[in-house]
């Protein structure tokens, strides 16, 4: 029996049930290729609403079906060590390892997979090799572009640099038995620190999507009650996804409305996602005069992304990873910057409109292009979905990554 133990800390089971993302944990097994999977998120109640979860404690096993089952780790071991975070931390992280130690033992899993190099890198790392089984890691961003664009450390709370992540990173990617990027760009990322290229592929994003969004935009629903009650029209709004942090630049969003408004476009921007950002977003937007204009509306469930996606006259993405896909299979029209993989999605002219990365006057300028011609905006919607059912065919990429398991579990 082949069985899988997954490290990522994308999100909590708290978030997974509350927006509806099951699917993009359950596509682990691909298709009943492994029996059973376990997904791992260390410290999950780091994460986690006040009430929604146990703060300290030992790891929480929930069961997301008969296939899989997930597992809370804890920011903390012991309430009464609270006074001293990074001991009871440490604690905490100890007893995650030990647990996760038994259970590849008691259930003989094959593999390990890990969603980053660093924190999760070193934790697969050890596991790995106390265990005698491969390792993957799935790298889903470029943390060199992003240090660029931020001058911040990807993970500053445990690394606290820059310069100690790239010795981690270094340490880690030569050691791995797989790695896999997300797209090309991440891929390179990963290569040039040190993977092997020929123990290198590509493990898109198609099967972590929800199988919603793939549905014809025609045939998912009415979403305009779901627009109303943020006060908010059909086709006349701009949108975006992501977490509202700098890295992913949403307040170049707001200086777009701003610039389009400016241009006489009667529409809003409607902000789906929650962050540290928050209130120097309305900030800005107080700032420009659209403070009216701007809605914030918190992180919102697969159906209701699926349902508004294609009723956005435009969305803008600075920095988008798996929402770009999301976003043209609702065959959106689309104006991204040219930064990390979105120039394999967005291309000027024919899926959208690319400009180059931090020029938020060249995005407002491709913006106003699409909100004032909708037949182009419509010709580009339409190939940018056709681009994207081709490129993140579910079928295809579960027998991709079936094949590249199979060689894997081979050579171990």
């Amino acid at each position: 029996m082949r069985k899988l133990l997954v490290l990522d800390s994308s999100f909590s089971y708290e978030a997974i049930r509350a927006r509806g993302l099951e699917d993009s944990v359950t596509c682990r097994d691909l298709d009943g290729f492994f029996d059973h999977v376990w997904t791992v998120h260390p410290f999950a109640s780091l994460v986690a609403t006040q009430g929604g979860t146990k703060l300290y404690g030992r790891p929480e096993f929930h069961s997301l079906s008969s296939a899989h089952t997930f597992i809370d780790g804890k920011v903390g071991r012991y309430s009464w060590l609270r006074c001293l975070p990074a001991l009871n931390f440490l604690a905490a992280q100890f007893g995650v390892f030990t647990t996760l130690v038994r259970l590849i033992l008691k259930e003989k899993i094959s593999v390990v997979r890990v969603g980053d190099p660093l924190y999760l890198g070193l934790l697969g790392w050890m596991l790995s090799r106390l265990c005698s089984i491969p390792l993957v890691v799935r790298v889903g961003a470029n943390y060199d572009k992003t240090y660029e664009t931020t001058g911040r450390p990807m993970q500053p709370r445990l690394f606290f640099t820059r310069k100690i992540e790239k010795l981690v990173e270094r340490f880690v990617f030569p050691r791995v038995d797989l790695v896999a990027g997300a797209n090309q760009d991440n891929l390179e990322f990963a290569i040039a620190n040190g993977a092997r290229p020929e123990c290198s592929t590509l493990f898109r994003y198609g099967n972590l999507i929800d199988r919603r969004h793939f549905t014809a935009p025609g045939e998912r629903g009415d979403g305009q009650k779901l627009l109303a009650d943020l006060g908010v029209q059909p086709h006349k709004f701009l949108l975006y996804i992501g977490r509202l942090e700098r890295v992913k630049h949403p307040d170049d969003v707001v200086r777009v409305l701003a610039e389009a408004r400016r241009h006489a476009h009667d529409i809003k921007a409607v902000l789906v996602g929650d962050g540290s950002l928050r209130e120097s977003l309305l900030e800005l937007a107080h700032e420009l005069g659209v403070e009216a204009d701007v809605v914030l509306c918190g992180n919102r469930s697969q159906q209701w992304l699926a349902q508004v996606i294609p009723l956005a006259a435009v969305v803008v993405s600075p920095h988008t990873g798996r929402a770009l896909s999301e976003a043209a299979l609702g065959a959106a029209p689309i104006a991204a910057y040219d930064i990390d993989w979105q120039s394999e999605v967005v291309k000027t002219g024919s899926t959208g409109e690319l400009v180059c990365f931090g020029d938020w006057q060249a995005l407002a300028i491709s913006t106003i292009r699409l909100l004032s011609d909708r037949t182009y905006s419509r010709v580009v919607g339409d190939n940018v979905r056709r681009l994207t059912l081709e490129m993140m065919d579910p079928a295809r990429l579960n027998q991709h990554e079936r094949d590249q398991y199979e060689k894997l579990l081979r050579r171990r």
